[in-house]
């Protein structure tokens, strides 16, 4: 008996087109199933993985040292203590990459920035950056070299501002801290000259492209420079 219409017999098209059909339905069927009775264990990898994530955020330090101050203010008496000389290193949270952990200021100038734990480009887009890829480089209180560095045309460009003498502040979460400006200078982005790391007295070096009113990149950096005026000592030994 001769089947002329049969699909199959047809030409070798349909050996191909009916597997393929029987595999999407089967995969389709998987799909349901998966949705069903995994979705649970998927909703709890999930929920594990944001968990992780949030707890591994930058931190606001400078912030939640404010809120506490305000909230032992009332604790207070009416005569203030004097300022630690020196705390232990070991009793302050010390700041990971990405976290803020004080503000700058300078006297006569509008510079007015939160600092933060590293200089990567997204820390100079919301403010002032602290080099951290040396050992000799270091944070308000060690006594090392602290290079900061800040965009051009927004938080460093009344840098242009600053004169000998002028006092520049930094606010952290475990104190205040005061510099001299001592020298302002332009130099070549390249030249390692322009710090030392291998220093043990406190410096503070500031830094930003030149000239101020540049737009992208530019081979000159305007660089203040700055000695240690006061401000607690974090001790290394405690």
């Amino acid at each position: 008996m001769t089947h002329k219409n049969d699909f199959l017999r047809k030409g070798p098209a349909g050996l191909v087109v009916v597997p393929l059909l029987f595999a999407l339905v089967t995969l389709a069927l998987l799909a349901v199933m998966f949705k069903v009775f995994a979705a649970p264990y998927y909703s709890l990898v999930e929920w594990f993985m944001e968990t992780s994530v949030v707890e591994t955020q930058p931190k606001d330090l400078f912030d939640e040292a404010a809120q506490t101050l305000t909230n032992t203010e009332n604790d207070r008496t009416a005569q203030e203590e004097p300022e630690q000389e020196a705390i232990p290193l070991s009793s302050i949270t010390y700041p990971s990459k990405g976290d803020r952990y004080g503000r700058i200021t300078i006297a006569g100038t509008t510079v007015d920035a939160p600092v933060y734990y590293g200089d990567t480009n997204s820390i100079l887009n919301r403010g002032v950056g602290t080099y951290v890829d040396s050992s000799g480089a270091g944070i308000p209180g060690e006594s090392k070299t602290i290079l900061m560095a800040g965009h051009n045309n927004t938080f460093f460009n009344d840098l242009q501002s600053v004169e000998v003498g002028d006092v520049v502040t930094i606010e952290t979460h475990y104190g205040t801290y005061t510099y001299t400006v001592e020298r302002c200078e332009v130099r070549d982005y390249q030249d390692t000259t322009t710090y030392d790391f291998t220093r043990t007295d406190e410096n503070l070096i500031l830094y930003t492209c030149y000239p101020f009113d540049a737009l992208g990149f530019t081979p000159n950096r305007y660089f203040v420079y700055a000695s240690y005026t006061s401000g607690p000592e974090l001790d290394a030994d405690r």
